[in-house]
This record gives structure tokens, sequence and C-alpha cells, in this order.
């Protein structure tokens, strides 16, 4: 802007314009802004001052100008909902969150592509909209301004899953990747025994994300945060790598998967059911064929595509990011006419053969001291691992090995891999084994365990003494409570034993083992001290809170040729209470008795009492069942749901920092008027020449000076 020496509002040191010019983006989502004001440098002649009190008016106005441009700006930089990295989401599967308020965000149509990413990328793009709540089968998405940061036992997971998703925007330093969401979280769960680093001080769980991020020494695949310790935990394993080791957890512990990774294994098939489906669909395609599918799912890059179903008659692909491993089986639906396929538990096997052996080699990351067997032959044809990363099962074409000649050219038989010696878990495999005597390759297909069912009922048992009779009762429930005598293998059980609180008696067990039908096989869970004996089929026993009764909360197993389990345990009594006891892992379990200078006629009281209680374990249609429960969930809240405004922490924090800056910004102006007014009362000076200086200022957060075309 020119402005000629002679105008009568060209004063010297003064503002003359003030223009607010174009937004300038930034990768990072920051937004910068920038104020032109063109300055006058002197003034031609005293006399064209006359009007002082128009020249005021204008000085006034110009000051507001600048005023408002300030406010203006600063409100404008207080939206900005990352302002020191990257936004992304976090994804609890099939949950909801309780008491929160739901705003519309989005209604899909009918055969939308992608009811997710375009829920997401509204919700990255609102203030408002700390969370979102999205249900696949409405095709619908709601936001809310509320989050679980606080209220980590406000997140509800419905058992059966429900068909819905919970969503969390996340703020993190570290590079992101592409994918819609960075991290899937599941509370109260964590993976045992696989922990390749861990990080003490570390004050919350973003920055333990941040860090597996970051982390350079290996493939951060998964971490946990433990709340009450502010300890991160990061592991190249997962959950589907290592399903018998993805176990709830002890104390205030969520698990997160990291998204920015590629699967752990390569090569593995796609497991088939036929009309089925899980109804969760993240992405739609078109595919004339199944292989097409998978090459869709394969290459998926917003998300890792886990499953996909395909419908033959409509040409239908859809892509999910859910499966039964961190669903659970009952997510399945029946849908006639579609298939459902999902990644195989993969496993590093090579099978080689000849005309007289069949020779299958399991690599392990980690030792391995379970069983191999022929499932036909489970006795005859079987083989443990000694504790090695390399195991070896040879079996004889014509021996006790069940090996089938399908054809003249092709050798089949069917194995189960065990990871434990004696039981059957979560993670444990059926393979399908063929061999062509005429080719260097062989290739492994998966089957499911056929278990039978059947039922046994809970025992209740009444303990005899010299004080008033305690009633105990060992009780094994589903995680809502309720008495169950039949599961499958993976599903989290409680197992109680309770005692009335009105009792002078206090309770610990100790010796407690599992048995299969027959009672040939057994394993001890609970040692003599009261010790879990490996806590990763069944963790020591705790206090139900504010009571005398004592529960442990264990994954359902079985043994590998039986469907029941037999639970047998002793139960020891103490006058008022029983102390815990420090077991070599560290851990605490209600196992031991006080000692006898605390209670000195304790033996006396009653002798120790047997509780027996039989369950019946099925195979899982996938081997790999489990997943969290919790609360069910009303989708129809969803779709009438008011339009309530609540707030956050962060919300006010957010505000508070807004208004200081305000406050800043509007006495930065006003001092800035003072000074101007002041400059105006002083003498005037004349000069033969004027010029006008265009002066741009710095974008808000920024170190760099933007020159301003």
């Amino acid at each position: 802007m020119t402005v000629a020496p002679n105008s009568p509002f060209c004063q010297r040191g003064f503002p003359l314009h003030v223009v607010q010019h174009e937004i300038f983006p930034n990768d990072d989502e920051r937004i910068f802004y920038a104020v032109r004001i063109e300055y006058c440098s002197a003034l031609s002649s005293p006399n064209e001052m006359a009007d002082t009190r128009t020249h005021r008016k204008r000085t006034r106005d110009r000051c507001l100008l600048l005023i408002l441009s300030t406010c203006w700006s600063i409100l404008q930089l207080c939206q900005c909902q990352c302002s020191l990295g990257s936004t992304s989401f976090e994804k609890v599967a099939g949950a909801s969150l309780r008491s929160a308020r739901l705003n519309a965000l989005y209604k899909g149509s009918p055969g939308e592509a992608s009811i997710t990413k375009e829920c997401l990328n509204r919700c990255r793009a609102l203030a408002d909209c700390d969370s979102m709540l999205l249900s696949y089968t409405a095709q619908n998405c709601m936001k809310s301004t509320m989050t679980s940061e606080g209220r980590r036992s406000d997140v509800a997971i419905s058992s059966p899953p429900s068909s819905t998703s919970y969503f969390e925007k996340i703020c993190l330093s570290a590079p992101r990747c592409n994918r819609l969401w960075t991290f899937e979280r599941v509370i109260g769960y964590e993976i045992s025994g696989f922990d390749d680093r861990t990080i003490p001080g570390v004050n919350s769980r973003l920055q333990c994300q941040d860090l597996c991020l970051r982390e350079k020494g290996f493939t951060c695949r998964s971490g946990e945060y433990d709340y009450a310790f502010q300890q991160c935990r990061l592991s190249s394993e997962d959950r589907r790598s290592q399903p018998s080791s993805f176990r709830p957890a002890f104390g205030d512990v969520d698990y997160f998967e990291n998204q920015c990774v590629t699967d752990g294994a390569t090569g593995c098939n796609y497991e088939e059911k036929e009309d089925t489906d899980i109804e969760r669909v993240d992405a739609t395609v078109s595919a004339y064929s199944q292989s097409e599918c998978q090459q869709q799912c394969d290459a998926t890059q917003s998300f890792l595509c886990h499953a996909y179903s395909f419908r033959q008659s409509s040409s239908s692909c859809k892509l999910s990011s859910d499966d039964s491993f961190n669903l659970g089986s009952n997510a399945i639906r029946r849908r006639i006419g579609t298939s459902y396929y999902q990644r195989e538990n993969c496993l590093d096997l090579k099978l080689t053969c000849t005309d007289t052996t069949m020779q299958l080699i399991l690599k392990t990351r980690e030792p391995f001291d379970g069983r191999i067997y022929s499932q036909s032959k489970p006795y005859s044809c079987q083989s443990f691992g000694d504790k090695q990363t390399v195991t070896k099962f040879v079996m004889d074409v014509k021996g006790e090995c069940g090996v089938e000649v399908e054809s003249d050219d092709h050798l089949t038989n069917t194995v189960v891999i065990q990871y434990h010696p004696l039981i059957q878990q979560k993670g444990d495999r059926v393979i399908k084994l063929y061999c062509s005597l005429f080719e260097e390759t062989n290739r492994t297909i998966s089957k499911t365990f056929q278990v039978s069912q059947g039922q046994e009922p809970a025992v209740t048992a009444v303990v005899n003494a010299t004080a008033p009779t305690p009633n105990i009762r060992l009780r094994i429930t589903d995680l809502n409570g309720t008495d169950i005598s039949g599961t499958k293998i993976g599903e989290p059980l409680y197992f109680r034993i309770e005692i009335d609180e009105d009792s002078v008696f206090g309770i610990f067990a100790r010796d407690m083992t599992a048995k299969n039908g027959k009672s040939d096989q057994m394993i001890e869970l609970i040692d003599s001290e009261g010790c879990a004996s490996d806590a990763r089929i069944f963790p020591p026993f705790d206090k139900i809170p504010g009571t005398k009764s004592l529960q442990s909360k264990f994954q359902a197993f079985k043994f590998a040729e039986d469907s029941v389990v037999r639970f047998q345990v002793n139960v020891h009594f103490c006058l008022e209470e029983c102390n815990p006891v420090v077991c070599p892992s560290g851990t605490q379990s209600w196992g031991k008795k006080r000692r006898r200078r605390e209670v000195s006629t304790e033996n006396d009281i009653v002798p120790d009492y047997p509780l027996v209680a039989a369950i019946v374990v099925e195979g899982s249609p996938f081997g790999n069942n489990t997943g969290p429960t919790g609360s069910l969930v009303d989708e129809r809240e969803m779709e009438d749901s008011e339009e309530i405004v609540c707030t956050t922490k962060t919300v006010v924090v957010v505000t508070s920092l807004g208004a200081l800056f305000l406050q800043i910004g509007l006495l930065a102006a006003c001092g800035s008027c003072l000074l101007l007014t002041r400059k105006d009362q002083r003498p005037r000076y004349s000069e033969d020449a004027a010029s006008t200086i265009t002066e741009t200022l710095p974008p808000f957060g920024s170190v760099h000076h933007s020159r301003l075309r």
C-alpha cells in the first residue's frame, strides 16, 4: 500500500492499515495467521495535521481493529486440537463409554463404501469431538466431548460383543502412520512373559504409546501400561502371535496394539467358515472372486485388515479390522450365502516327506515344552518338547501315527500342537498335513477342535467347627457373575470361594489341582504355600473387595482328550482373617495362614476342607475365542440422543489457557494504543520524502518469519 507524503492520515510511527491475511496450513495440523501492518515514516507538512480530532478518531479505529484482529487470532489458535503433535485415534472394539452424552455426527447411506473412514475424518476435524461411538449395523456415528481419561471403568464391553466400537481422539508427539487409527486398546488385559523393554516412570498411557512408536531396537507391536506403578512395557509380540499368553491382568493395566506395523507373520492362510459373517464392516469393495477379495484385504492401507466376507451373488467384498481373536467367536453371526475368512494364528512350520516318514518341524520364539501328537493316535504317536525353540515330530507312514493314503501320490494326517504338556488352552492348534511324494512343497490347513458337551453341577459344602458354622461356597462364574457348568477354551471365568461375611473365620486356599474326567491326568494350579504354579494358566487368589471371600480370574482350559475339568482345592480357616503370602514371582496370594505366634490355637480350629467342582470345556470354532466381556450396549440410545454438551478436564484446561492468551493479547493491544496516543502528542516533523513500510508479523507458535507477497 502506498501513501502520499502529504496525506492527512500519515503520521510518523503510526500504523496506517491493518490487514488480516490468508491462513498458512501446517503439516502437523497447527494453524498460523499473519497480520500485515503498514506504517508511515514521515509527514510532509505540519499544517496538514490541523484536524486533530478526526485524526485521533481514526487512531482509535485502528487500535480497535488491531485488538479485534488479535483476539480473533488467539481464539483460532486455542482451537488447535493438538498443537504439539498429531491427532489420531485409539479404538476399543465392541465397547461404549457409559454416561457419555452423544450427539449425532454422521449417518451413512445404504451401501456406503466406508462408514468408518467418514466418521473418523469428521471427528478429526471437529474441536468438540473428543470421542466417537460407531455403530456398524445402524451405519451411523455419534460424537461426545467426554473421554475415558480418569474413568477406565466406564468403558463398557458387551457380551456377546455388540456391533459398536468406541474411538477416542489422542494426541501423539511421535510420527504417526497413515492408518485411520493408531492403536487398539483392551482394558484390563496383558501379554504375560513377552516384555522386550520395560520403562519405569512413564506418566501416562499416551507417553507409553509414543515410546512404542519411537522404539528402534525392535518392532514394537504391542504394549501395556500399568497406571498404579506408572510402568510402560513394550513387546515385539501381540495377542495374535501369542494368544495363549494374552490374559486378564492384575491391577490397573491396559493393553494396546500398534496399528502402524504389518501383521507379524507372513504367508498365513485364511480360515474359511461358510454361511457366516462378522458384520463389522470397515470398508466395502467389489470383487468377482474370493481370491480377489482376499487380495483387497491384504492390500488395504487405511487399517489392518484381519478378516473379510465374500458374497458371490452380489460380488460384495467386506473388509474388517476385527475377527474372533479380539472379539471372540460369539461375534460371528449366521448369514446364508456369505463366506467368512480370517487370518489364522500363523505357525512357523516346515513339513518334509519321504515314502516312509512325515517330519514336521516347529519353530517357536520361546522354548517349547508342550506336546505334539497325532489326533487319531494321541498316545501311540506323540512328541514332547524339551524346552528348545526347534521341535521335531516324525511320523512313520506305516506305523501307529494314523497317516492315511489319500491317493496314489498324497499322504495326509492331522496333528495337534499343544503348548502345555497336559492341558489344552487358547492358542493350541489342530493342523492337517498333506504330503505330495512328487512335490517339494507341502501345504498345511488348520482345522478346529471338536469337543462334546456335558454338564456337572458345582459343589456347595458346609464346614463344622466349634465356632458358628461358616458356609463355604465354591462357584465358577462368567464375568457377569453367572454360575456356569460349561464353557469354551479361552473364555474368561472367575473361580470364587465364598464365605459368610458374619463368620468369625477368614479363609485361604492351597493345594489346588485340576484333573481330567477320568482322573488319570492332573496338573497343580496352587501349591502348598498358596502360590500359583503357573500364573498364565491359573493366577493366584485375591480377596473380593469388601468381603472375606476369594477369587481368581482365569481363562478356561481343558485336557487334550477330555472335555471335563475337575477342580479340587483345600480351604484353610483362620480366626478373623488370614494374611497373604508373597510368592517367588512377587505377587501376593491369599494362600497362607497366620504365623503360629499370632494365633497360637490356629491348628485346633478346623482341619482343611476340600472343595470340588467340575466344568465342561469345549473347543472353540476357531481355536481362539477369547475377548473381554462386560455390559450390553443399547444401540437405540445412539439414535435418540439429545443435544447435550458436557465438559471435560481437557476442555477446562484449553479454555483457561485461551482466556489467559486473550487477556495477554488485549493488554498488549491496549499498551500499543496507549503508546500510539502518547506519540500523537509529540512534536511533528516534516521531511521532503516519505515511504511506506510493510511489516509481516510471524505466525503464532512459529520461530520463522513468513514474508507476505
